[in-house]
């Protein structure tokens, strides 16, 4: 197992964020990358890196993996309905962070607020995110955002995962409303701001690109299922069955269409369990906007320049097109 190490980001870079994230780095916080994977995060994942490379993977453990707003609670949701027998009354009154708890917390409440306790104690007497996920009773279910270079060497090996892909300028703009939404993030700019941000690998968990190369190489291993957010947008029946199929699920068309039914977009931003309203009550949210925003294809037509669809497609060209990787993007 490789050591995972840091660099600092440099001073020109920081420099760059020192507008758009002036809270947080007025607060003594900041940014590192990693090594290997060049992974941009917040310093926080220095105090948790080897507690997570080190994780203790379970032969029941069922992970969802995914670039940050890329389809990630529609999978989560999907995924624990099916190995909770379609439990939809659970699902709608139980929060889905508690379901289905996300791996990286820790890195992004040490990050960016003052005092989590109240988040953390909300979801563990011991106030230890991270180490009441490790004590949960199995089949635990777990999601993450982290490269694969980061996680623990024998994930794929031991346990299932579930990742889902989204095209890079849908993922752009749904990402720059995430990072203005959640005050963990501390995000104050703009979106042009943003998206050369993104570009530039200066965002959390940037290359968005690597990232999503990491993710394809793993497309045929028999313990990984490969989603893309536009086909479960078009075809949401064909995902559910894809998914049940995986994991060995006999759902019949009657429960197809009930999950299909649950898992729309409207039901689902109607739905507090999923919506992250716990979070708001808890203070982590802005006022403003909702964890489920649009769920559209193509709406980054509305937010693009046409200097910003040139680079952006001269970087699809460059890093999807030798590897036969191919996104919708309307």
């Amino acid at each position: 197992m490789a050591a995972i190490t840091s660099q600092p980001l440099s001073q020109q870079e920081i420099d760059r964020l020192r507008p758009v994230y002036h809270t947080v780095l007025e607060k003594g916080q900041s940014f590192i990358r990693t090594v290997p994977g060049h992974v941009t995060l917040p310093l926080g994942f220095e105090k948790f890196k080897r507690p997570i490379k080190n994780w203790q993977v379970r032969n029941d453990d069922v992970y969802v993996l995914t670039f940050p707003r890329t389809g990630t609670t529609w999978t989560q949701e999907l995924v624990w309905l099916l190995h909770n027998d379609c439990n939809f009354e659970e699902a709608k009154t139980v929060a889905l962070d508690r379901r289905f708890p996300f791996l990286d917390w820790n890195v992004h409440l040490e990050f960016a607020v003052e005092d989590w306790s109240q988040f953390a104690i909300n979801f563990s007497e011991q106030g230890d995110y991270l180490k009441t996920v490790e004590e949960m009773p199995s089949p635990r279910f777990i999601k993450s955002h982290f490269h694969f270079c980061l996680l623990p060497d024998d994930l794929l090996e031991k346990s299932k995962a579930v990742i889902c892909l989204r095209n890079p300028k849908d993922t752009v703009v749904s990402f720059y409303h995430h990072q203005k939404l959640m005050k963990v993030c501390g995000y104050t700019g703009d979106f042009p701001t943003y998206f050369d941000l993104f570009m530039d690998n200066l965002i959390v968990y940037s290359s968005y690109f690597e990232y999503v190369k990491e993710a394809w190489q793993q497309r045929h291993h028999p313990n990984v299922c490969l989603l893309f957010f536009e086909d479960m947008k078009k075809d949401l029946a064909s995902s559910v069955k894809k998914v049940a199929r995986f994991f060995g699920k006999d759902v019949g068309d009657e429960m197809v269409e009930a999950l299909v039914d649950h898992l729309s977009f409207k039901q689902m931003r109607n739905n507090p369990a999923v919506n992250k309203e716990e979070r708001r009550k808890l203070g982590l949210l802005t006022g403003e906007g909702s964890l489920l925003r649009k769920g559209e294809i193509g709406g980054w037509k509305s937010y693009f320049t046409d200097e910003m669809n040139r680079r952006m497609d001269e970087a699809i060209e460059k890093h999807f097109k030798p590897i036969g990787l191919e996104f919708q993007y309307e």
